[in-house]
């Protein structure tokens, strides 16, 4: 019963950490934490320890490009350096100030507000030319959506991984 019990309990918490992956929580982490304490409690069988360093390794790529796409894809879009550092700065931050407004939500929206607010506002500073601004904020609010994409496909193969490992 209690094996069982365990069973459900990581079970559940791989799916709660891919389900609040959109909403800007750390979910791929959350799932590689879990196959480690699974993997501690089973002496890391069926999980082996190097899958868990996998699993943290997929994790730690996710939150990378989550963090960078915005700011590259602001640089693609005709934005300088300082629009990228506007995307980076401006999605940190709007993601912090909407949290406190509408937890969850919020913070998802924020990040893709602040990405484009921070590009937009940079580039336009550094260049003084509207049309450049929102085209570098558009490309840093795409980035960031793409970012938040990416980071649930690499969640969606951690689950797989793990799957793949009770078959």
């Amino acid at each position: 019963m209690l094996s069982w019990l365990g069973h459900l309990i990581f079970w559940l918490v791989l799916v709660i950490g891919l389900v609040v992956i959109p909403f800007g929580l750390p979910g791929t982490f959350i799932m590689a934490t879990a196959a480690l304490i699974y993997g501690l409690l089973t002496d890391f069988t069926p999980i082996q320890f190097l899958d868990v360093v996998y699993l943290f390794g997929i994790a730690i790529l996710g939150e990378v490009v989550e963090f960078l796409l915005g700011a590259f894809t602001a640089k693609r879009f005709g934005g300088s350096n300082w629009a990228m550092i506007g995307a980076i700065v401006g999605g940190f931050l709007g993601a912090l100030w909407a949290t406190g407004l509408m937890p969850i939500v919020g913070t998802l929206l924020g990040a893709f507000a602040g990405a484009f607010v921070g590009a937009f506002a940079l580039e336009y500073l550094y260049r003084g030319k509207i049309h450049a601004a929102v085209k570098a904020g558009w490309g840093a609010m795409l980035g960031a959506i793409g970012g938040k994409i990416t980071k649930i496909i690499l969640g969606i193969a951690m689950l797989v991984l793990v799957m793949a490992r009770f078959v």
